[in-house]
């Protein structure tokens, strides 16, 4: 039964990571990945105080990592296929960005998502923002000519970047190929302001081991929380946080995120082996129910095994919730979360 339980998904990363929102113009505005929630209070915006992100082979090399692992940020930023029960990217428009179909994410009626260019061409893309205009969509939700980012995209996540990290991301875009690909611009219908999500910030035990705060920082900049959290009545309730129910249908069907925490209805009865082959492999322990496409194993296949067990670590410290979720069973209103999933009616309130 616990095999069946992750037969048709295991989650979602950063909610479509690193997404940016073409608010205004297709390169006015970073955007949106994950959730659809009004921003509940303004944070001051930032000026984006001048540096420069040096090109090295060592951030070259850790940028190429983190996008191609935890930021994801091509898997919402390619035009993808979905062949044979898996998404490819469509050749030669890697980071020339996207617009998501109707339904693929959350979004209110008559909204339009776009996930620009990221790529270095001038006209099309990001290659005439500055490394700090980058660095300020990334980490703090404004966009070049100073509109604020729709919450979508997860800069209140990113805002944990550490220096380094944010300048490797930043050199690693640069170094791919330009792409000229104009798109359209997204549309909401409701203002956007910067919120942090502060009420959505994992707790990090005190005085937690070296192993389980690079944990807390790898699911952070991962999204996990956000993803493995459902949406009930417009918010992400805190008391929910990792115990999944985020919603999602496309070309891979209709699934949801499922719960993370460490109950016996999340990942309580797996071992950090168990964890590390279903991550990396796309199937349970390895060899069970092979895994929906939306969840982006292809991308964390290869993460290093030091980070897959620190991953595993940080989640074995958040709090157990029971929220039992089941993407092949029967639809059932479930009243934690007010949505219809496997195994729904056996959660109470």
């Amino acid at each position: 039964m616990r095999d069946r339980k992750y037969s048709s998904g295991f989650g979602i990363k950063a909610g479509l990571l690193f997404v940016l929102l073409a608010v205004a113009t297709a390169t006015a505005v970073f955007a949106a990945s994950g959730r659809a929630s009004r921003p509940k209070q303004a944070t001051p915006i930032p000026k984006a105080a001048e540096f420069t992100a040096k090109a090295t082979p060592a951030r070259l090399a850790r940028g190429r990592y983190l996008v191609g692992t935890v930021t994801g940020c091509f898997d919402c930023h390619s035009e993808h296929e979905y062949v044979n029960g898996q998404w490819i990217p469509k050749k030669g428009m890697l980071g020339a960005g996207n617009v998501f179909p109707p339904g693929f994410i959350p979004l209110p009626p008559g909204a339009q998502v776009v996930a620009p260019n990221i790529t270095p061409d001038r006209e099309t893309g990001i290659g005439s923002w500055t490394d700090a205009e980058i660095d300020r969509a990334l980490q703090h939700g404004i966009a070049k000519d100073g509109h604020p980012l729709f919450n979508l995209m997860p800069y209140w996540q990113y805002n944990v970047l550490t220096p380094e990290d944010a300048k490797s991301i930043i050199v690693f875009l640069r170094s791919i190929p330009p792409v000229h690909n104009a798109l359209p611009v997204t549309k909401l219908p409701f203002p956007v302001t910067v919120d942090m999500k502060k009420d959505l910030i994992p707790s990090l035990p005190k005085n937690a081991p070296a192993q389980i705060r690079h944990g807390w920082y790898l699911a952070r900049i991962a999204g996990c929380e956000d993803c493995h959290t459902p949406i009930v009545r417009g918010q992400q309730p805190p008391s929910m946080m990792f115990a999944g129910g985020m919603h999602f249908q496309g070309p891979f069907g209709n699934v949801f995120s499922l719960n993370i925490t460490p109950s016996a209805s999340g990942i309580g009865f797996m071992n950090e082996g168990m964890f590390s082959r279903t991550l990396t492999t796309g199937r349970v322990n390895g060899t069970g129910n092979k895994l929906n496409p939306i969840m982006p194993f292809e991308d964390f296949r290869n993460l290093k095994p030091a980070d897959i067990r620190a991953l595993y670590a940080f989640l074995r410290t958040v709090p157990k919730v029971r929220h039992n979720i089941d993407n092949s069973d029967t639809a059932t209103l479930c009243p934690l979360d007010g949505e219809k999933h496997g195994l729904g009616d056996r959660n109470e309130k």
